[in-house]
């Protein structure tokens, strides 16, 4: 059965991969033909696909092409890639300027992807995450963000989707107590946490914001406990607030001068 929804499931992207080949306009008999798929089968899914609005049919033209659901699916994807690109710059210069190891996150559905790591360089204590790392939005200070802004009713949802588990035994999995952080980043506009998701490590936070004001991404700074002493702490806040205003203009928000971007 598994075996079987592979292979539907490929022979869909196939069909869909061919609007990008052959025509952004395509009727049935064009697509059996690029696909050597029978006209049945073409027609299922088809029939599939335009349920999900992955694909459209145009009733004067008498042909199908992409839908809407794709079109959303592509400017998520742009937007992930902008930040990304926008952001890796100032974070090198953030991890020039600190020492420590910068990160960028942002949300995917109910968990946090670490998009990019600028490592520090120095060594020392080996962090638990990588490129591609999916971790609780909830975790700590390099998730927190992305989820500290959101309607309660949403937040709820996601805490309830996704149980808190240990990482460490200093990972928070008390409801309360999260909550507690959440509200803590909506008040101050950053995040700390300390041994949540790594022994020995500490980290910061702060939101990345679009021109719509949302969310978009938290830019991080993550190293061993000794670097965010009390004392240190202050000067790497600054460092990594300049640093995520400068991220959320490239992003096209209109900065404030208020610390974590709070309008």
């Amino acid at each position: 059965m598994a075996q079987k929804k592979t292979i539907t499931l490929g022979k869909s992207l196939d069909l869909l991969e061919l609007f990008g080949k052959v025509g952004t306009s395509l009727t049935v008999k064009e697509i059996c033909q690029h696909s050597c798929l029978p006209e049945s089968t073409v027609y299922r899914y088809i029939k599939t696909l335009s349920q999900r609005n992955y694909v459209e049919y145009d009733s004067a033209a008498q042909k199908y092409r992409l839908g809407m659901n794709l079109i959303k699916l592509g400017y998520i994807a742009m937007k992930q890639i902008e930040i990304h690109r926008s952001c890796y710059p100032i974070m090198e210069n953030l991890a020039r300027k600190t020492g420590e190891t910068v990160t960028l996150t942002v949300r995917k559905g109910n968990s946090a992807i670490v998009v990019e790591v600028v490592d520090s360089g120095r060594g020392g204590i080996k962090l638990a995450m990588n490129r591609g790392d999916s971790l609780p939005l909830h975790l700590c200070a390099i998730t927190r963000p992305l989820v500290a802004f959101l309607p309660e009713e949403e937040i709820d949802s996601i805490l309830h989707r996704n149980p808190p588990k240990l990482f460490t035994p200093h990972t928070f999995t008390d409801l309360v107590k999260i909550r507690g952080e959440l509200q803590k980043v909506t008040h101050q506009g950053y995040s700390y946490s300390s041994q949540q998701l790594t022994s020995g490590a500490a980290g910061l936070g702060a939101p990345i914001r679009d021109f719509s004001e949302k969310v978009v991404g938290t830019l991080g700074l993550v190293g061993p406990l000794s670097s965010f002493e009390k004392s240190r702490i202050p000067s790497l806040l600054k460092s990594l607030l300049e640093a995520s205003r400068e991220c959320s203009v490239k992003m096209g928000f209109s900065s404030p001068k208020a610390s974590g971007l709070r309008k």
